[in-house]
């Protein structure tokens, strides 16, 4: 917005330098871009934010300059108190888009420059001089931001106005000289036949005021912001009117400003009111908005000294009306153009921006100590990062929004998600449901710029239908780390993840884990198991299908996924027993034993603990064997059991006892052979 200081002192008698004026205006919030001269006159270019579409003409930013400098605020003159009676033919079909609409009617005007003073005020915000009533009509839009149009009567086919929406494919070809294609989202203003302007945009060609003019038309309304926005996108059109439309102008300012340019136009186009008609759609009037403001709440935000007589005069000067509920209170009714401010807090930031901030004390804030209460829970979660980080583990941190899409790509098509309402973009419609969409896209990403060993987690939220629930998500990929001790470098597999996550687990203290083993979609078929903690389901683990890799461009063998439920881990209260170091050694006998594929390695242990009575205490998994030397639908497996007694030494009777015992129940329970 261009502000001449020239045509403010119209309104403001003020006499103080161009440089003062622009820094006490940047100081109350309207920010002076730059300084130029138009013809020997200093000219302003102020940034006004959207919320002060008030601040887009000169009485607006008189206003402003008037409680900034504490100088009275001259008005323009409204003059003309009678209207004739006769009505001009206004229908308003559309009275959302539009509800009010005033229409003049004058007669015999007399086309001709605009005086010099009116001209040269146009020229200093940038507008070019046409003729006495394009002017005038844009000098009061400049002045009080209410846009007008002026339609060249006899041109009206039938003399009558609707304001209506357009028809499919309609047609109207606009002051810009382009034939525009019109649909019925867009508001127009028509006459008997035709549209002959985009409603709050641009007016059409067909009744453009010539020199030959002789009757207009004068239009003032209030259109929908929404609607004018919208339509002005569609169209590709950005005008002084649809700017001020769009953000919203003075609702209460349509007739005033009609009444100021019908003035201006008899005064210097000669011409004769014949008729009128203001059409106004739901006249009651709005509750009035009074808001209470307390001195002691003022400078408490404020940091100041503000006395209640100083707050009154800044709200007056800005146009509010203002009562004195007691001594140390204020009540304020925001004016009709001030639809921002509706709390206390919005009527404190007016008295403070026109104090000035840079007036304002400049105190350090008193901050007070307090104690915090520590979450268990953050802590625990910070346990679980510091473990993984300690084993070589990375963390990410992905965004828990995603698209739906993805989910078919990683065999959870079909699963239950939670849907955003209003989303920002399309790759962020839901929220997920699992943490392998996130990290299989990160595993992605690495792989496809040569980082392949990839051992990384995060701890985040999924989400269900039924609430969300804070998750661990594991990765591993590509080949162990490094290791002095072993030349030969492997891939990472099943058991390198499930040791991971049996370590945190363990160190939550959580006890009783059984792994049983699943066929969920996404794993490789009998390389999934699901995690049971005292026969509730906690977590998944298992190689990811290479048809899930393909469709994520996972060029990969082994891709190790886990997921963790920790919402009842990280929030249980659990307290570790203190076990003494045993003063007695352990016998340890090794088992190689030959077994069907089907049958999980957990339960050859529960029943190893069932039938090793209190002697057994620890069972060590050492290796797996397939291959030509056994059966191809059976595996090798060899572990270790360990036998321990907290009271005297263990005699080799009696733990071969027991171990006969074990391994001729595995026998005989599960078809095993001995190696």
């Amino acid at each position: 917005m261009k502000l001449p200081y020239l045509w403010l002192k119209d309104y403001v008698p003020l006499n103080v330098s161009i440089e003062k004026l622009a820094h006490r205006l940047t100081m109350a919030g309207l920010e002076v871009e730059k300084i130029e001269e138009v013809d020997g006159e200093a000219v302003l270019e102020l940034e006004i934010t959207p919320n002060r579409p008030d601040c887009l003409n000169m009485v607006g930013l008189a206003r402003e300059v008037s409680a900034i400098f504490n100088k009275d605020l001259k008005f323009p003159k409204a003059g003309l108190t009678r209207w004739p009676s006769q009505k001009v033919d206004v229908k308003v079909e559309d009275p959302q888009g539009c509800p009010r609409y005033i229409a003049t009617l004058i007669r015999n005007v007399n086309i001709a420059p605009a005086p010099e003073p009116m001209q040269r005020r146009l020229q200093s915000v940038g507008l070019r001089p046409i003729n006495n009533l394009v002017d005038i009509t844009n000098f009061c839009l400049m002045e009080q931001g209410q846009p007008l149009h002026a339609f060249d009567y006899d041109k009206l086919i039938g003399g009558k106005i609707i304001v209506r929406r357009a028809h499919q494919g309609e047609e109207i070809t606009t002051l810009d000289g382009i034939r525009r294609v019109l649909d019925p989202s867009i508001l127009v203003i028509a006459d008997e036949r035709r549209a002959v302007a985009v409603a709050g945009i641009i007016g059409g060609e067909g009744t453009q005021v010539t020199e030959k003019t002789k009757n207009i038309l004068l239009e003032s309304a209030y259109f929908d912001p929404i609607l004018i926005r919208r339509a002005a996108r569609r169209l590709g059109i950005s005008t002084d009117s649809s700017y001020r439309f769009e953000r919203g102008v003075d609702a209460e300012g349509v007739e005033r400003v009609a009444i100021r340019a019908t003035v201006l136009i008899k005064d210097l186009a000669e011409g004769k009111v014949e008729a009128r008609r203001d059409v106004a759609v739901g006249k009651e009037k709005k509750a009035k908005k009074e808001i209470s403001i307390r001195n002691a709440q003022v400078n408490a935000l404020l940091g100041a000294n503000v006395s209640v007589s100083q707050s009154r005069q800044v709200l007056q000067k800005l146009g509010f009306r203002v009562s004195t509920e007691d001594k140390d209170k204020l009540v304020a009714e925001p004016p009709s153009f001030r639809g921002d401010v509706r709390r206390e807090v919005d009527l404190i930031e007016e008295i403070a921006r026109v104090i000035g901030y840079d007036a304002l004390p400049m105190d350090m804030p008193l901050v007070k100590g307090t104690t915090t209460v520590s979450s268990s829970r953050f802590h625990r979660r910070s346990r679980i990062r510091q473990a993984l980080c300690s084993q070589g583990c990375y963390e990410v941190v992905t965004y828990a929004l995603i698209n739906s899409s993805v989910l078919e790509k990683c065999g959870l098509k079909g699963h239950r998600f939670v849907r955003v309402q209003n989303p920002l973009t399309q790759e962020q419609e839901i929220l997920r449901p699992s943490m392998l969409p996130s990290l299989l896209n990160v595993v992605g990403l690495n792989v496809r710029r040569g980082e392949k060993n990839l051992r990384i987690f995060e701890i985040g939220k999924v989400y269900a239908p039924l609430g969300e629930r804070e998750t661990l998500g594991m990765i591993f990929s590509g080949q162990q780390k490094e290791d002095w001790r072993n030349p030969t470098r492997i891939d990472v597999d099943f058991y390198d993840l499930k040791g991971s996550v049996e370590a945190v687990l363990s160190m939550l203290g959580s006890d009783g884990l059984t792994w049983v083993s699943t066929d969920l979609p996404f794993f490789v078929v009998g390389q999934g198991a699901q995690i049971y903690r005292k026969d509730r389901p906690v977590g998944i683990l298992g190689r990811i299908s290479p048809d899930i890799l393909k469709a994520w461009d996972i060029k990969q063998d082994k891709v190790i996924f886990a997921q963790v439920d920790l919402e009842d881990l990280l929030g249980e209260e659990r307290h570790r027993e203190y076990h003494p170091i045993p003063a007695y050694p352990s016998v340890v006998r090794d088992v190689s034993l030959a077994i069907k594929k089907d049958i999980p390695f957990q339960r050859l242990k529960d029943l190893a603990f069932q039938e090793g009575s209190h002697l057994l205490t620890e069972i060590r998994f050492l290796e797996q064997y397939e291959g030509e030397k056994i059966s191809s639908d059976e595996r090798g497996l060899v572990f270790s059991l360990v036998y321990q007694s907290s009271q005297r030494t263990l005699t080799d009777e009696e733990v071969n006892q027991v171990h006969e015992k074990i391994c001729q129940s595995l026998v005989t329970r599960f078809g095993a052979r001995i190696r």
